[in-house]
């Protein structure tokens, strides 16, 4: 039987949540993908009695990657990023350079970061991201120094349009909703991808799985939030009024 386990700190339970998801729909339905907390941690367990090990080590390697490569650099990025900003431009701006040349993150977390049973996630994050760490931190630079320039509404979002050029779309096309007092981003088969009654939280989501095409849903009725999307996105992404 093939048995796995990885675990993280109490105060990091996102990413053993976000972790447990992304191998729950990655693996087959051969491996049973658990979250479980022990004291003060939370751990994954993965476990198959008749799968491919070596196929299945490769998912948890990538799947870990791709997961931790995004929370341990916003984490980085908003404990080291200080800006004259209002709250919602700093955290659209802060999901956008996290989401920034993840590509090349993703290559270098896996150059310098073995997964093996047993890992510490967040010793992984402490210890073991230097070279990942300079990186970001020549971002802060960069962003730091031009931040007398961000307050400028249009300068600030021809940045965040900047960025999006970078970013690899998580998925191709999704659909902006409302119903029953929250918002709702589906994807071309109305499978709901995240719900929230806050939009802040839904105008992030959206930086973060930077779709190619976004479709408004009439029962979606925030005109100021469209526009602030479609400064965000770009008009030839934005398709509206759908019954």
């Amino acid at each position: 039987m093939f048995q796995f386990l990885m675990g993280v700190d109490g105060s990091h339970e996102k990413w053993a949540t976000a972790i447990k998801d992304a191998l729950s729909e990655r693996l087959s339905p051969d491996c049973l993908v658990a979250e479980t907390k022990l004291g003060k941690r939370y751990q994954v367990a993965i476990a198959s009695e008749n799968g491919n090990k070596v196929k299945i080590l490769e998912t948890i390697s990538d799947s870990v990657i791709d997961v931790l490569g995004y929370f341990c650099k916003y984490e980085f990025l908003s404990s080291n990023l200080r800006l004259p900003l209002d709250s919602r431009s700093y955290n659209i701006l802060l999901h956008a350079l996290t989401q920034f040349d993840r590509v090349s993150d993703a290559a270098l977390m896996k150059s310098c970061v073995q997964i093996t049973n047993g890992v510490a996630l967040d010793g992984i994050y402490r210890f073991r991201l230097g070279l990942l760490k300079e990186r970001w931190k020549e971002i802060i630079n960069l962003t730091r120094e031009n931040a007398m320039y961000l307050t400028d509404s249009e300068t600030f979002y021809e940045l965040i349009k900047f960025l999006f050029s970078s970013i690899e779309a998580r998925v191709e096309s999704v659909v902006l909703s409302r119903s029953n007092g929250k918002y709702l981003i589906s994807d071309d088969n109305l499978r709901q991808l995240f719900v929230s009654p806050d939009i802040n939280e839904i105008l992030y989501t959206l930086i973060d799985y930077a779709p190619l095409s976004i479709a408004v849903n009439k029962s979606f009725e925030s005109e100021q939030t469209v526009e602030l999307i479609t400064k965000i996105f770009g008009m030839q992404q934005i398709s509206g009024s759908l019954s």
